[in-house]
């Protein structure tokens, strides 16, 4: 029983390996193919293997915001002004604020689509305001983020 079980392992090995090299020399572009006892099973082999590969090279790509789907003040921002409009904001998306310096001043969501109004205590205020613009960052997921530029007027 053992002897019996021992050849058709070694069999099946054969086939799998010879459907292996099969696979390999087809994808790097030569006509070779599997010569084995049964065609059957080293097909199967080989669309498997080929089934495995395809899985791999698939990758999530993000997309990108069309510029003019993008977020956009929809009023000039003044400089201490405690609230900042909106245009076109996407839901689920999350917007940073930050000064010139890079520092974050506030992380606000986005919970319905369109225009949002997004205030700002004191403190978050002076702090935006310190230099002569500050950016916002846009993040939603399946999409690359991007940043745009707020000039303070005075």
């Amino acid at each position: 029983m053992k002897k019996v079980f021992g050849y058709v392992l070694s069999l099946l090995a054969a086939l799998t390996f010879a459907g292996v090299i099969a696979t390999t020399a087809n994808a790097a572009g030569s006509s070779a193919t599997a010569t084995s006892g049964s065609g059957v099973s080293s097909s199967v082999v080989a669309s498997s293997s080929s089934k495995k590969a395809t899985k791999k090279a698939k990758k999530a790509v993000k997309k990108t915001v069309k510029k003019s789907k993008r977020v956009k003040l929809s009023k000039k921002y003044k400089k201490n002004a405690r609230k900042v409009y909106i245009k076109k904001a996407m839901k689920g998306s999350k917007i940073n604020f930050k000064n010139s310096k890079n520092k974050s001043v506030k992380k606000v969501s986005v919970k319905k689509a369109g225009k949002k109004t997004v205030k700002f205590s004191k403190k978050q205020a002076k702090k935006l305001n310190k230099g002569k613009k500050f950016k916002m960052t846009v993040t939603k997921k399946g999409y690359k983020a991007y940043t745009v530029k707020v000039t303070i007027k005075k």
